[in-house]
């Protein structure tokens, strides 16, 4: 049995595996981020504060200061990872809105990795009978939501993007782009808008095949002023000429 996965709007009892789908998508960057940090400037800095600190000022002999890179190591490493585990927690809070939701079905025995597997894309309807689906065991591998941007008129700010790991970026997510794309169309918005981090490689590549185009690049603060992450806003603009043309 070939499995397959269905492109849907997302239902109220989605909620608890879309927050774990979207904890799980964003934690994922964690690692990478601590490694990185490890070999910034200011993590050396701050080392070597520390260690004259404490021989300095309270008298610690030269050898046991060579403990307080460790220390520092272990306060970067979980300052890193609660303030990504906080803005999971926010995004799990957010209400979702115009949301899609991608649900694979796989048999339930399926040894084949998700990322050499191959699957069939349904939009909504899927050509087989309850009984055949009952077959297969359910997960939702990707969630999208989209809402009216605060800051960015007449825009609508793609948000709650996740997908599981080692699923195909490309073959689920443009589809479900494409969808949010059209809804926001019919709601009447002129661009649609992301933000992503520097992290986040494969999205961004993703993103400017489908045509989104840098708004702005900003610094955003991990801790404090000395930890910064580079944050980029994409924008792909919604208004083509024949939308133009039927509104005229």
């Amino acid at each position: 049995m070939q499995p397959f996965i269905v492109i849907r709007n997302y239902r109220e009892d989605d909620e608890l595996k879309c927050q774990e789908l979207v904890r799980d998508y964003i934690m994922s960057f964690s690692s990478k981020s601590f490694f990185v940090f490890c070999f910034r400037e200011i993590t050396l800095q701050f080392i070597v504060i520390t260690w004259a600190i404490f021989f300095i000022f309270l008298g610690v002999p030269l050898l046991f200061c060579v403990l307080t890179i460790p220390g520092c190591i272990f306060f970067l490493f979980t300052s890193t990872y609660f303030s990504f585990y906080a803005k999971a927690v926010e995004l799990m809070r957010l209400k979702p809105s115009q949301s899609l939701v991608a649900e694979c079905y796989e048999p339930f025995i399926f040894r084949c990795a998700p990322n050499e597997a191959s699957y069939q894309i349904f939009m909504d309807n899927v050509p087989y009978e309850e009984a055949y689906k009952n077959k297969f065991r359910r997960r939702i591998v990707a969630t999208i939501s989209a809402k009216n941007h605060n800051a960015v008129y007449n825009a609508a700010w793609i948000y709650r993007f996740a997908i599981a790991k080692n699923y195909p970026l490309q073959k689920i997510m443009e589809p479900m782009i494409n969808l949010i794309s059209k809804n926001c169309v019919n709601a009447g918005y002129a661009s649609l808008e992301c933000t992503i981090s520097e992290w986040q490689e494969n999205e961004r590549d993703f993103y400017d095949d489908l045509g989104f185009v840098t708004r702005q690049i900003y610094h955003k603060q991990i801790i404090g002023s000395s930890l910064t992450v580079m944050k980029t806003q994409l924008t792909y603009n919604l208004r083509t000429d024949d939308t133009l043309q039927k509104q005229n």
